[in-house]
């Protein structure tokens, strides 16, 4: 008969236990995983922003004409520009 009744005590006590958090804990949870999710958009969202910009390594388009053609007599008398002659 002891057995029967510990047995039905830790039923019971198990069964209470397992009925969920209380309303404020729920509260809680929703609030953590509400920031949890916006972190997560925000990294998403900031590697989404860094994939869609131009990379180091990005050709750059050039007008046709804009560009004047160098010889090597023209390129003597070029001077850069924060440098003297």
């Amino acid at each position: 008969m002891k057995k029967i009744t510990v047995f039905t005590a830790l039923s019971c006590v198990l069964y209470l236990s397992s009925c969920g958090p209380a309303a404020e804990d729920r509260k809680a949870m929703h609030r953590r995983a509400k920031v949890f999710q916006d972190s997560i958009a925000n990294v998403l969202q900031t590697s989404m922003d860094e994939a869609a910009a131009p990379g180091p390594n990005a050709a750059i388009s050039v007008q046709p004409g804009s560009v004047q053609p160098v010889t090597p007599a023209t390129a003597a008398n070029t001077v850069a520009p924060n440098t003297k002659k």
